[in-house]
């Protein structure tokens, strides 16, 4: 549940900077479910229901791309996955 608070945590911050900030592009990620230890430890053999699992490779490829595309290109406040922002709260 700890991890579910932080990410939610960085949406609601990426938000608040954005709009405080409007000169810099503050955003949040999702890398998708990625096969790592965490995700082993945490779900062990339920892990199965987020299927497909990335690889390393896939879920850090989000953030690369984050981190060096050029800020015109980039939403602030928004929240990303797959090089798109999404919807961030339940009620759209």
């Amino acid at each position: 549940m700890a991890y579910a608070y932080a990410k939610r945590g960085q949406v609601l911050l990426a938000e608040r900077l954005a709009s405080q900030y409007p000169g810099i592009k503050f955003v949040s990620c999702h890398p998708g479910w990625t096969k790592t230890e965490g995700v082993d430890a945490a779900y062990g053999s339920q892990a199965s229901i987020l299927e497909p699992m990335r690889t390393l490779w896939e879920g850090s490829e989000g953030i690369c791309w984050l981190a060096t595309s050029p800020s015109t290109d980039l939403e602030g406040g928004a929240f990303y996955l797959d090089r798109k922002p999404q919807r961030k709260h339940i009620a759209g």
